[in-house]
């Protein structure tokens, strides 16, 4: 698809209906607003979305519902100043609106004309989402990173993706030469600022895109050595120091540390004093647990204070140490609860704190799960100090409030030490309902796509084993953490319905760098029951709509989708899968 350089007019075919896409202005800056106008040729009754499948606008939502203006559909969005390149597709519930089968619409930020930096980089980027599997990615990739250089010739990144993408085509004899010139781009990206925290992260991002992971530890180790006087410095020495396991030689080598601290450079030692906080609080040792806990919330200006507030609460409550403090943090987080961070904060030297698109439903969840955990924490303490009367009513108004995991556990330690029984069976009772309320609420209904798996032999999937099943479908990897952490509850979900007809299993290897080989090879193989199968499509994930694994999906016996579970979501998964079957088993 060519580049944005003018109005985008585009003529497609979905569903035997032509219509148009425009983008304005030809030439969006950043400050400005673009606005998206959606013509089809016919009335189409709606609801419309804008889907971004690549975007660097962090903080516009990833949906965005369009609105009917007459036959047209609309939306607009302000770019911020950090925006550069997004891509996106148009959505009427099942079908999906884009100028070709593997090209989705962009948006494209430029500056007099010329798009601005990255942009040809993060194009790049986004063609993992619009070719999948395709053995075109790689080479169309490099013609971005190329475009990138032509325009900006210092850019890092390129740099470094295009060799890395040279080095992985290149014969043997090459390949070494290759990789020197790969290292000494990252050289000179370390030493023109050593001591710079973002700097360093991206020095780290350079090894890891050139497949040497093992160096990042070596190159934290020489700030660390040569520059131990910068704040930099001082926070690697301080990891590197706590990996020990002689805490009394830690705590000594972090006091002398403390010795060169002074009110112009306490930035720097913020690190030292969290961990001395930590060892201290481990010794029961009340009084210089609360110095060092102050002396980190005194540096902590970041939108993560909230959470600091609370693990430094907890942590003073689990050890049951200086109790009054604990208290006063707690107060202070629950005050912040409208504060407790929302979605992912990214941190860019360049532009500080970039804040996510937060809708006012989840602003709201997030909002009343700090207020639960944090009344719920104060009960404890209330507890701990002899005040029942004022701990169960901190519980109740905490069962109130929220009914997240860590609220309800919280309360119902409170409930099990006071040996309340009738008010376990309560919270019990409130689990059991808020996690029906929650699996009902996901429930809908879209047609599954055609599965294109074969078991471990190879042999393709014959859909008529599907029919008038409930279809239980687990997309993993091998390299995938968060997967391998699924597992165990996905096998205890198996064993229970594993001899029932109505119900099927498919763990499906669906890595992007795996083979048959590797999900034969798997040693999961040995260890689960679950029948595991192998995808071949390389378009699977946006035709079920997943970017991220683990996903699972739920298929009831009309054959639609119903359920859909995207990422790991720790033990609570089990009871929740559960659930979502034994509904579409009654209808």
């Amino acid at each position: 698809m060519k580049k944005i350089s003018a109005v985008l007019i585009i003529l497609f075919t979905c569903t035997a209906v032509q219509a148009q896409v425009n983008i304005a202005p030809q030439y969006p800056e950043r400050g400005q607003t673009v606005t998206v106008t959606y013509s089809p040729s016919k009335p189409q009754p709606g609801p419309v979305t804008l889907v971004f499948t690549y975007s660097n606008f962090y903080d516009l939502p990833w949906k965005m519902n369009m609105e009917q203006q007459g036959n047209q559909w609309v939306a607009s969005f302000k770019l911020a100043n950090f925006a550069t390149f997004a891509t996106f597709y148009l959505q009427m519930g099942d079908a999906i609106v884009k100028p070709a089968a593997d090209k989705h619409y962009e948006v494209a930020v430029y500056n007099n004309k010329v798009p601005v930096e990255n942009g040809s980089l993060y194009k790049g980027y986004s063609l993992g989402a619009q070719l999948g599997k395709s053995p075109q990615l790689g080479a169309r990739q490099a013609e971005q990173y190329e475009e990138e250089l032509r325009r900006f010739p210092d850019n890092y990144e390129a740099k470094l993706r295009l060799l890395q993408y040279k080095i992985s085509k290149a014969p043997d004899s090459e390949k070494a030469q290759l990789r020197a010139q790969a290292h000494q781009v990252i050289a000179d990206k370390f030493n023109s600022a050593p001591t710079v925290a973002g700097n360093m992260n991206k020095v780290t991002m350079g090894y890891l895109i050139i497949g040497e992971n093992s160096r990042l530890d070596s190159i934290r180790k020489v700030v660390a050595e040569r520059y131990p006087e910068s704040e930099l410095g001082r926070d690697l020495w301080a990891g590197f120091v706590a990996k020990g396991k002689d805490t009394a030689r830690q705590i000594a080598l972090f006091e002398a540390a403390l010795k060169k601290e002074t009110p112009q450079n306490a930035g720097g030692f913020t690190a030292i004093h969290d961990k001395l906080f930590e060892y201290y609080a481990a010794q029961k040792n009340g009084p210089k647990a609360a110095y060092h806990a102050r002396r980190v919330i005194e540096q902590d200006e970041s939108p993560y204070k909230p959470t600091a507030l609370k693990g430094i609460a907890e942590t003073l409550l689990n050890n049951g140490i200086v109790l009054d403090t604990a208290r006063a943090y707690a107060t202070e987080a629950l005050a912040l609860a409208d504060k407790f961070p929302a979605g992912v904060i990214r941190f860019f030297p360049e532009t500080g704190y970039i804040f996510p698109h937060v809708d006012d439903s989840t602003r709201k969840a997030v909002t009343a799960k700090a207020k639960g955990n944090m009344l719920a924490i104060l009960g404890l303490i209330d507890m701990q100090q002899g005040r029942p009367q004022d701990a169960d009513a901190r519980m109740t108004e905490a069962m109130q409030t929220s009914s997240d995991k860590e609220t309800l556990d919280n309360v119902a330690l409170f409930f099990t030490q006071s040996g309340n029984t009738a008010r376990l069976k309560e919270l019990q009772a409130l689990r059991e309902k808020a996690m029906q309320a929650k699996v009902a609420a996901m429930r809908s209904s879209r047609p599954a796509p055609v599965m294109q798996f074969t078991d471990l032999k190879g042999k393709p999937l014959n859909p008529a084993t599907l029919k008038n099943k409930v279809v239980v479908i687990d997309f993993w990897a091998t390299w995938c953490i968060p997967c391998m952490e699924e597992m165990p509850y996905l096998q205890k979900v198996y064993d229970q319905y594993r001899n029932n007809k109505d119900v099927v299993f498919m763990v499906v290897n669906s890595g992007a760098r795996n083979t048959l080989a590797d999900a034969q090879g798997w040693s999961g193989n040995k260890k689960y029951t679950f029948p595991v199968y192998y995808n071949t499509d390389p378009n699977v994930g946006e035709k079920f709509k997943f970017n991220i694994i683990p996903a699972t999906y739920l298929i009831g016996k009309d054959g639609n989708i119903q359920f859909s579970n995207i990422g790991y979501e720790g033990p609570e998964v089990e009871t929740k899968l559960k659930l979502q079957i034994e509904m579409l088993l009654k209808n």
